[in-house]
């Protein structure tokens, strides 16, 4: 996985916990908004993705809005709640968490196109922020996944990723396939 929290790239392949047979991995964590692609290895029925760079460019102003809700919901309304704050403020931070999650679903439905989402897709991640807000922390990683990338793999860290976590990439990539090979599995997605 490939994940931005801020202004470097960082590769994640998911260290020693496994589950169904993956490897977790939990890259940006604790960054709101952060973009993250997932990287398969081979192409076999695989749709065609977007360009990284159109959708990292689309996706831009959702990283904002992200942002602001995490400092809505993490600070604001714990605050407000400690504070006793009257009904009218309240009702006026519940705008604030509600409406860059609203103007970021449009947002999303306006460029359904260029990220190659299918109404099912934007209807379902619709439903989901808008019921739960707090869900629309993730809407920018929710989309980088089912995007994927448009190049191959080794290509794109090429591209994003400087000299020395390339080597750390490799070295891991290297202990992964021979873990594999340990343990019988061929080289699969």
């Amino acid at each position: 996985m490939f994940a931005r929290p801020l202004r470097r790239w960082r590769a994640a392949l998911g260290e020693g916990a496994t589950w169904q047979g993956r490897f977790l991995a939990f890259p940006a964590v604790f960054a709101p908004g952060a973009p993250v692609f997932r990287a398969v290895w081979s192409e076999g029925g695989r749709r065609r993705a977007p360009a990284t760079g159109r959708v990292l460019a689309v996706l831009r102003p959702l990283r904002w809005a992200a942002w602001l809700l995490a400092i809505a919901l993490f600070v604001l309304v714990p605050l407000a709640l400690l504070l006793h704050v009257s009904q009218a403020w309240l009702l006026a931070l519940l705008a604030l968490i509600y409406l860059p999650t609203l103007l970021a679903v449009a947002h999303l439905a306006r460029h359904r196109v260029a990220l190659r989402l299918a109404w099912g897709d934007l209807a379902t991640i619709a439903f989901d922020v808008l019921a739960c807000p707090p869900f629309a922390l993730n809407l920018v990683r929710r989309v980088t996944l089912r995007c994927g990338l448009s190049q191959p793999v080794s290509a794109f860290a090429d591209a994003v990723l400087d000299a020395p976590a390339r080597a750390r990439l490799a070295l891991a990539m290297e202990a992964r396939r021979a873990l594999l090979a340990d343990a019988g599995v061929e080289d699969s997605a």
